[in-house]
């Protein structure tokens, strides 16, 4: 049996329910602050309410930071993995392959952000690594349109390896769209070595990406590494570009 406070608190959750559905069927209106606010606090009932009130549907946009002149809900809830919020949206139908008027995919976003322990100065990558997850689950595309960058891109920029082994397992193109040697946009293995990432580039070549791609009258991944003193990958780089790609560099470039 539950105790008395536990009742008034369900009895006053359920009263908040249906007067933010009573609220929009009234009014038509939809606050788009506050619906916002529900996706970034992961408030799957008031998101629910206000698309079963016709107040917002499923691919609503709406005003977001970067984004004021407004991107899909699911790519806000992407980017603050609220995982609650994006499971209602996907079974209501939403796409989920939306981007954002930059063409960000709700999985780039997902891919890219963290959790943030600002008392400890660490970050968390779970929360978003289960909202990645659940949209590859969901149909999200794993890659993007031509000569933009990818979800395996985004993941690798962070260093976050769980997300960049997971989409490599889903087959995830590796060197992206680049053709010939020469790429419009960075490879993963380039966004890796602009932060400094060694473990991802290790993902990364063990995978068979290739370190002698060079951006179309720009630089390599070992080139970028020098440019922003990421000296410790560097050696890395160099060796894998210098033997090429596979077995050769597995055992030797390690």
């Amino acid at each position: 049996m539950m105790s008395r406070p536990a009742v008034l608190i369900l009895v006053f959750t359920s009263f908040l329910a249906a007067c933010s559905q009573v609220g929009y069927r009234q009014t038509g209106r939809l606050d788009k602050d506050s619906l916002h606010s529900a996706i970034v606090t992961d408030d799957a009932s008031y998101v629910r309410a206000a698309i079963e009130s016709g107040a917002a549907s499923v691919n609503q946009r709406i005003p977001a930071p970067v984004y004021q002149e407004g991107t899909p809900i699911l790519t806000i809830a992407a980017r603050s993995a609220s995982i609650e919020v994006m499971r209602y949206l996907i079974s209501a139908g939403a796409d989920v392959n939306a981007p954002t008027p930059a063409g960000e995919t709700p999985l780039m976003l997902a891919a890219y952000f963290f959790d943030e322990n600002r008392e400890q100065g660490s970050r968390s990558y779970d929360q978003h690594e289960r909202a990645a997850r659940l949209l590859v689950e969901a149909g999200a595309n794993i890659e993007n349109a031509p000569h933009h960058y990818t979800p395996l891109a985004y993941a690798a920029y962070q260093g976050h390896d769980h997300i960049v082994r997971f989409l490599i397992e889903r087959g995830a193109r590796i060197d992206a769209d680049a053709e010939d040697g020469t790429t419009y946009v960075n490879t993963p293995l380039m966004m890796a070595a602009i932060q400094g990432h060694q473990e991802t580039a290790l993902w990364l070549l063990r995978a068979g990406a290739d370190a002698r791609i060079r951006v179309h009258s720009g630089h390599t991944a070992t080139e970028f590494a020098q440019k922003y003193n990421h000296t410790h990958i560097v050696g890395l780089l160099r060796c894998a570009e210098n033997l090429g790609q596979g077995e050769v560099f597995y055992s030797k470039c390690r």
